[in-house]
């Protein structure tokens, strides 16, 4: 796992969708960043998610790791959020039949790991299949 001063510095890209917004060549990139990906402006601002999004693409990973063992498979799918940015992101709390591109999708935190009983916890944004019409 990572240090915890790295965790916490980096903590908004991984506890909420910000997406960077080009005040330059108008753009948008998923996650706080410092300069436009597309042109390197620094001319930003950042818009919070509201977390919904549509799956374009996904696959099913069937591959073991040494961590977290009864959670495969895993559905990793290309989320286009409503915004207009895609984000790859896990699929979780749907079975895998029910999966299918067009499916409206939400972000939602969960906890992936912990260093030991009193330690830090660590968290995660997933995607659940989404009630909206």
């Amino acid at each position: 796992m990572k240090s915890i001063s790295i965790f916490w510095r980096n903590k908004s890209n991984y506890y909420e969708l910000v997406i960077s917004e080009c005040l330059q060549c108008g753009r948008k990139a998923i996650f706080k960043r410092f300069k436009c990906p597309y042109c390197g402006s620094s001319n930003l601002r950042y818009i919070r998610s509201k977390g919904y999004g549509v799956i374009r693409e996904y696959t099913v990973s069937y591959y073991r790791g040494t961590e977290n063992l009864e959670a495969y498979p895993r559905i990793i799918a290309l989320v286009e959020l409503d915004e207009g940015v895609k984000v790859v992101g896990e699929v979780v709390d749907v079975d895998i039949n029910e999966v299918k591109v067009g499916m409206c999708v939400e972000a939602v935190l969960r906890q992936i790991s912990s260093d030991d009983p009193n330690g830090i916890i660590y968290y995660a944004l997933k995607f659940i299949p989404a009630l909206r019409k």
